[in-house]
């Protein structure tokens, strides 16, 4: 069993509005029981019945199957609530660099970026991408967390986490009209941004 920690981005459509409140009360609350858990935070894009992710990270792949199942066929974690859902992807990717900082404010933004680099970059553009993001947040402008999985052999997928438009602006060059911006596009040929506001669990 691989012992690096994991990503898991599992992405739907709510069937009714009302999932959001489910998810905030029951699903994150109990999600941040399991044990192997490492991060985890809801997004939600669009309208009330728009796209919503769940990311979490886990300290390995065997926790993570022991907490929340390994594929959607065989749900483990609230399986009850699986048909509240809709369009649902899952992807599971071991993590390259895991970031997280202690910022007075929470994270308000959830940013899903991903890219495609020229043949045989992706280790420095992995290499780039924590150097710069340390730098950042040396300087204060940086993110409450940032996680970048590769995906061999010339892709990757980055989730970030931010407590507002401002601090993103400042650290990518992109805002909310203008996303798909990075600060250091050197070495990528393709990218595409998502950006989704962090559903909060309850208190």
């Amino acid at each position: 069993m691989d012992e690096r920690a994991v990503i898991r981005l599992f992405r739907f459509r709510p069937v009714h509005p009302e999932f959001d409140q489910t998810l905030r009360t029951t699903l994150l609350p109990d999600l941040r029981r399991l044990p192997g858990l490492v991060d985890v935070h809801v997004g939600r894009h669009g309208p009330e019945d728009g796209d919503r992710i769940v990311v979490s990270v886990w300290a390995d792949r065997g926790s993570m199957i022991a907490g929340v199942g390994e594929s959607l066929t065989t749900p483990v974690f609230h399986p009850d609530h699986l048909a509240d859902t809709t369009d649902r992807t899952l992807e599971v990717h071991p993590l390259a660099v895991d970031l997280r900082f202690d910022l007075a404010a929470s994270a308000s933004v959830l940013r899903v970026f991903r890219g495609t680099v020229r043949p045989r970059e992706l280790d420095a553009y992995v290499e780039d991408a924590r150097a710069g993001t340390l730098v950042d947040a040396a300087a204060e402008r940086g993110p409450n967390a940032l996680y970048l999985a590769p995906v061999p052999p010339d892709r990757f997928i980055t989730v970030s986490l931010w407590p507002s438009w401002t601090t993103i602006e400042t650290a990518t060059g992109g805002d909310v009209h203008r996303p798909v911006v990075t600060r250091d596009p050197r070495r990528i040929v393709e990218m595409d941004v998502v950006h989704y506001e962090v559903v909060p669990a309850a208190v």
